[in-house]
């Protein structure tokens, strides 16, 4: 068995390991998803890593690019995330591998942290391996008792991406001014995330003027959620009558869905600028997030394994 970087060859059979090792799931496995998230990403292509035994693709590890920005500094990272062992291989050390030797090469390409968010049965092997745990991801709830159960989604308003496109240079995020871990924006980044994303079908609330409220609908058995996963300003035009008028919006889509969800670290930090979101407090109940040094100084990764010091929304963190 040999381990290798992974080429735009080897595609068709990496997404045929993922299928038969995991399954659909909750995510459809495809050479279109595979290639708009590890290869249209505009943070860069994802370095992959295959396990290769008699000419059959045995085992796949990727690792998403993403770059933060960090008091003034880009901070370049790669999230741990498409990862399949065939079952026949199984055991036999191939994750643990894979893993390692994209740890070697991700100092060699002077990459600076691994984030990922694991669920119960692989962080212990992730935390052997080196990575810390951040704690878990803060999330801000609003709960609609009168839409239980309810299943309708409401009516949207317009949604001419060609006329957002117009306002997208002039936005960023409202946490800007705080020294807080936030994702580094453009245009494109956004496109490609919200816009062309094969997953999920995003939505959003805007006045083509001064900000743009990103979400998505997820059904659950007790009704809609509403997630509030980005929201950008143009700071110089959002003012208060802008903020009434995205809180109007916001409250008509929020009366036909049961539960509303954004990040807590982004609503504590400008929960000014955020439709009303109830009084139910922000909760620690999120996904865990493990992060795993690589070539930073260790003061500022210290500094970064604190959730404080963190300013995701939601769309920076979800697992696509």
């Amino acid at each position: 068995m040999q381990i290798r970087k992974g080429t735009e060859a080897d595609i068709p059979a990496i997404v045929e390991l993922l299928k038969s090792s995991l399954g659909e799931g909750l995510i459809q496995k495809s050479e279109r998803l595979w290639n708009w998230k590890h290869m249209e990403n505009p943070h860069g292509v994802s370095p992959v890593l295959i396990a290769e035994a008699d000419g059959q693709v045995v085992g796949v590890r990727a690792f998403l690019r993403w770059q933060w920005k960090y008091k003034g500094q880009v901070l370049r990272a790669i999230r741990a995330v498409d990862t399949a062992t065939h079952p026949e291989f199984q055991g036999k050390g191939i994750f643990k591998k894979l893993t390692l030797q994209g740890l070697k090469d991700a100092k060699m390409q002077g990459i600076d942290l691994v984030y990922n968010t694991p669920n119960d049965s692989s962080k212990p092997g992730y935390l052997k391996m080196g990575w810390k745990e951040m704690g878990r991801m803060a999330l801000k709830l609003k709960v609609n008792l009168l839409a239980y159960k309810h299943h309708s989604l409401p009516i949207l308003p317009e949604q001419n991406w060609t006329k957002l496109a117009e306002l997208l240079p002039k936005l960023s995020n409202p946490s800007d001014l705080a020294d807080q871990v936030q994702t580094l924006l453009s245009p494109v980044y956004i496109q490609w995330r919200y816009q062309d994303n094969p997953l999920f079908d995003y939505y959003y609330l805007s006045d083509y003027q001064s900000y743009v409220l990103f979400f998505r609908f997820k059904s659950h058995s007790f009704g809609q959620e509403l997630r509030i996963v980005d929201l950008l300003v143009d700071k110089q035009k959002f003012n208060k009558e802008a903020n009434k008028e995205l809180s109007r919006t916001f409250q008509k889509l929020n009366k036909a869905c049961f539960l509303a969800s954004a990040s807590g670290r982004h609503f504590q930090l400008v929960r000014s600028v955020y439709p009303g979101m109830g009084i139910i407090p922000v909760i620690d109940k999120g996904p865990i997030v493990t992060l795993r040094n690589v070539n930073l100084q260790e003061k500022v990764f210290a500094e970064l394994s604190k959730q404080e010091n963190w300013g995701y929304a939601i769309g920076d963190m979800e697992l696509f």
